[in-house]
């Protein structure tokens, strides 16, 4: 966790330079608003990791201390002095991150949490960051067998941070495919510029974090062969951070309650995204649980759907924008002094701390669909910034 935040300026850096590079070769791959979401949910996830994280710290810790044997054995011949040790644990976790990553896309409660990440139109080095706040739960849970085989927490915890570093440069149009060596064994921009497409031939392929031969040796590879659509097969249309984090959840929730078959209801939870109950799926996907039967019933209707506009809506003037940028730095600086002073404070101190952060994304995210109701989101944000100030400087 603490990598992830040594490094964020590095991350800045990049985008930076992502930026200026386009810009000067005349690629219109960033616009400011999705940008502003992306950099939003990226602090949205930050606030609820350090939370989430401490609970999977400590359930690993449970197992590994639990596995003692298997752990004893892991010292002698695996100790953290070997560099197998390191070598075996990084090829182990993007193992385990390419299953989880599959099953975030093909079951819902899961791809619930990870649609946040694909929800975005754009493809640059901002979307890396945008992140679910839930997202470690998620995928921390496929990690756990780590600490059965007997790797510490602390190994894990390194891994975990270097393989999420790798993953944040292949967010980029600004690099063409790599030399094919590079491309055969590592995941690199273009196969992850496949990942994020809409385009029916690149749904739910190449899943891979640091290496793509997992995906050659389960079948979900595809190489890139044509400029990808990014974004859902049903595009948001919205800046609103806050919708994208629950739209899927909402969904889930809303079946459940007004499908008259609830264990269905129940059911869709564990299946594809696609399923849902009878009485609310439409009669041609009624029964279909296969996501390829699925696909090949709407491969047209998607197709249509790539060659469609891409949703761009300025929210105001250059004014309105910088107000905006302002409304997102200062929460921002708020949540990274927090991060980093937490283990001071009391629960009480932190959920309520947490509650005022919140509550100035929320208000960012009305700002970002246009919506300026002073009394309703502005007024409460700038009181929260006004108690936070006091509280963290006074």
């Amino acid at each position: 966790m603490r990598l992830i935040e040594t490094i964020a300026p590095f991350y800045i850096l990049l985008m930076l330079l992502e930026i200026l590079y386009t810009r000067f070769k005349k690629k219109d791959y960033y616009f400011f608003e999705d940008s502003l979401a992306d950099l939003s949910l990226g602090v949205l996830s930050r606030i609820f990791d350090g939370l989430i994280l401490l609970g999977m710290v400590f359930l690993y810790s449970q197992l590994y201390h639990l596995f003692w044997g298997v752990s004893f054995l892991t010292k002698i011949f695996l100790s953290p002095t070997s560099p197998l040790h390191w070598i075996l644990l990084f090829l182990l976790l993007d193992f385990l991150f390419y299953w989880a990553h599959r099953y975030s896309h093909e079951i819902k409660v899961l791809w619930a949490s990870h649609v946040v990440h694909h929800s975005s139109e754009e493809f640059n080095l901002s979307v890396a960051l945008r992140q679910s706040f839930v997202r470690n739960i998620g995928i921390g849970l496929f990690y756990l067998p780590l600490a059965v085989i007997g790797f510490p927490v602390e190994s894990y915890l390194i891994i975990d941070a270097l393989n999420r570093t790798y993953q944040f440069w292949v967010h980029t149009r600004a690099i063409g495919k790599l030399p094919s060596w590079f491309e055969y064994v590592f995941v690199t921009p273009s196969h992850h510029r496949v990942h994020h497409a809409m385009n029916p031939e690149y749904i739910d392929r190449n899943y891979g974090g640091v290496f793509i031969f997992w995906d050659r040796i389960f079948g979900t590879f595809c190489e890139e062969k044509k400029e990808p659509r990014y974004g859902l097969v049903s595009q948001l249309h919205t800046y609103d951070p806050v919708t994208a984090e629950l739209h899927v959840f909402r969904d889930l929730f809303s079946d459940l309650w007004n499908t008259k078959y609830k264990f269905q209801g129940l059911l869709s939870f564990f299946s594809y995204p696609s399923v849902r109950p009878d009485d609310l799926q439409s009669l041609v996907d009624r029964g279909v649980r296969d996501p390829h039967v699925w696909l090949s019933h709407h491969r047209w209707e998607i197709d249509k759907k790539t060659r469609e506009p891409q949703y761009r809506r300025k929210t105001g003037s250059i004014f309105y924008r910088i107000y905006l940028f302002i409304s997102f730095l200062v929460p921002t600086g708020f949540t990274l002094y927090f991060l980093k002073r937490m283990h001071f404070y009391s629960l009480g101190e932190v959920v309520s701390v947490l509650f005022l952060l919140v509550l100035s994304f929320v208000s960012l995210g009305r700002l970002l669909e246009g919506e300026k109701n002073w009394l309703r989101f502005e007024v409460p944000k700038f009181i929260s910034w006004f108690v936070l100030l006091v509280y963290f400087f006074l």
